[in-house]
This record gives structure tokens, sequence and C-alpha cells, in this order.
């Protein structure tokens, strides 16, 4: 059996993975032909262009969020209930993040 028939037969596991790693392989080819070919300002612009809309979008599903909007309501009210656990929970959680980032 050679590399060639498992390419004709996508359902045995080397198929499957060479045509994956051809698509890897194609996809990576083509962004250093873009990237080749284009002005990296333009490119620089795209992608910060992109990014912006995509946080924008993500920032109108989490508000349109019903469950989300609940959440934030009840959290705030166990706040204002308790005020005191809240800062003690605070503390706590950022001295350990900052013990467990230290090293």
């Amino acid at each position: 059996m050679t590399s060639h028939d498992d390419e004709a037969h996508p359902e045995r596991p080397g198929g499957t993975l060479s045509a994956a790693a051809k698509r890897a392989q194609h996809a990576i080819d083509s962004a250093k032909e873009l990237a080749a070919g284009a002005d990296l300002d333009q490119l620089k612009s795209k992608a910060a262009d992109a990014a912006s809309a995509l946080y924008q979008g993500g920032r109108e599903l989490l508000s349109n969020s019903d469950e989300l909007s609940k959440a934030t309501e009840q959290l705030s009210a166990s706040i204002r209930k308790n005020p005191l656990a809240a800062v003690g929970i605070a503390f706590t959680a950022g001295l350990l993040l900052a013990l467990l980032t230290r090293g």
C-alpha cells in the first residue's frame, strides 16, 4: 500500500492525515504568497479591521445575552448584600493568581 493509495481512500487513517497535511500546506503556501505580494501596511490595516469587527461582534453578542445580564444582576446583588465577603474573595483570588504567576 502506498501513500497514493491512502489519498485515493480517505477513510483509511493514512489517507485522512495525508489529505489534511496537503490542505494545511496549501493554506500555508497561500498565506506566504499573500504576504509576499501585499504591502505590509495594507495587511496590518486589514488585520486591524478584522480584529475590530470581531471584537465589536463579540461585544454585541455578550450585551444581547439574557443569561449574561441575569448573571451580572445576580452578582451585583450578591456584592451589595455581602460587600466584605466580596472583597475577601477578590483579595484571595488576586493573591492566588499572583502566587501562581510568580513562579
